[in-house]
């Protein structure tokens, strides 16, 4: 074999050896775009049904809150707001539906890449402690009672972020005024005193992007329902596996 049979062979090897590396590097790059789809398309996918399974575990739950003058006064602990939620829910992120009731938050909030929902959950202790989630009450005409005057959800370092990268992001509350067959209707901020909604959506329209799972806008029913105002005490809560919900003070 002559010096330059050596030096081709040399340089077809060295040429097979590039080919080889930049393929494994190719592949791995591949196999990482491909691994990071997937994780957030799982995540999404559990965005999606820790959002739906917090929603219909909702219950109706009367909060207390000490006042000077007569005692204690009960509540329905729920906030319905276009940016914020705040309610009990007979679910747990961490436990499923069998980690006792906990209280909910949800918030959303601006972030670099879009907006973005914020998940609070803290385990539901006593009808009093929830009236560190409010600040005092107000006399409200339009719903002819005292509202609680909740206090800004906050977040905190240990806030699970649901989902992200949002274009739009919205809550509304499903409304069905009293009568027969009366029309529903949608309405960005819950008033209600003494009953739940029917229903819950979250509208979010995410940026767009092609190569992945976007989250979808979802509409959960709310199965436990309030005390109707015109209902007896028949018809409270109570009788459907919630609290009965009244809004005089308490000694």
């Amino acid at each position: 074999m002559t010096l330059i049979e050596v030096l081709v062979a040399v340089t077809l090897l060295g040429l097979l050896s590039v080919g080889l590396v930049m393929s494994f590097q190719v592949g791995a790059s591949s196999w990482q775009i491909t691994r990071e789809r997937l994780t957030l398309d799982r995540r999404i996918a559990t965005a999606n049904q820790i959002l739906q399974s917090s929603l219909a575990g909702i219950i109706p739950f009367e909060g207390e809150a000490r006042e000077s003058t007569s005692g204690r006064r009960r509540f329905l602990f729920f906030q319905g707001e276009p940016l914020s939620m705040r309610f009990i829910s007979s679910y747990s992120v961490t436990e499923g539906p069998r980690g006792g009731l906990n209280v909910f938050e949800l918030q959303i909030v601006d972030s670099p890449r879009g907006r973005r929902i914020l998940l609070n959950q803290s385990p539901l202790e006593s009808p009093l402690g929830l009236s560190r989630f409010i600040d005092g009450f107000y006399q409200d005409p339009a719903a002819r009672g005292l509202r609680p005057r909740f206090l800004p959800i906050v977040p905190y370092a240990t806030s699970l972020v649901i989902v992200d990268e949002l274009e739009l992001c919205e809550f509304r509350y499903l409304e069905k005024p009293q009568g027969i067959e009366p029309p529903t209707t949608w309405v960005p901020v819950w008033n209600e005193l003494r009953k739940l909604p029917e229903a819950v959506a979250i509208d979010v329209a995410p940026k767009v992007d092609g190569v992945r799972l976007r989250p979808v806008s979802i509409t959960v029913p709310i199965l436990s329902k309030g005390r109707d105002p015109e209902a007896g005490a028949g018809g409270n809560a109570r009788a459907r596996g919630g609290l009965p919900l009244q809004g005089a003070p308490q000694p």
